[in-house]
């Protein structure tokens, strides 16, 4: 007679035994030395709602720049604080000052691990 499977769904599905299924190391289990930059060169988009605000305006006034001053203006103002702020970030990376409670970019993170590097 076979059990349906409705009962087996109440217990859960047993662990496998260790011993029968051993760990089998396929790389070394410590960390690297050093880290790659790719993860800090993702898309950085900027001022992107008053963009949609803008594109709206003049969608809805037939692509005529003179009515859209004020949000052509805003945009303008958005773009010009985030050129700002992505200069002094680029600043202090340069300089090499650590901000604390921040996230550190790649570059900080290799000079950490060079210091303090990782027992063979």
């Amino acid at each position: 007679m076979r059990v349906p499977g409705a009962l087996y769904a109440a217990r859960g599905r047993a662990p496998q035994n260790e011993k029968d299924v051993p760990f089998q190391e396929i790389l070394p289990l410590r960390l690297k030395n050093t880290v790659s930059g790719k993860a800090d060169s993702g898309s950085d988009v900027a001022c992107l709602q008053e963009m949609g605000v803008l594109f709206a305006c003049l969608k809805d006034n037939e692509f005529v720049e003179k009515y859209c001053h004020k949000e052509i203006s805003q945009f303008q103002n958005c773009y010009k604080c985030y050129q700002d702020r992505k200069f002094e970030a680029k600043k202090t990376v340069n300089q090499g000052i650590v901000q604390p409670g921040s996230n550190l970019n790649y570059k900080q993170l290799n000079k950490y691990m060079r210091r303090y590097p990782n027992p063979v």
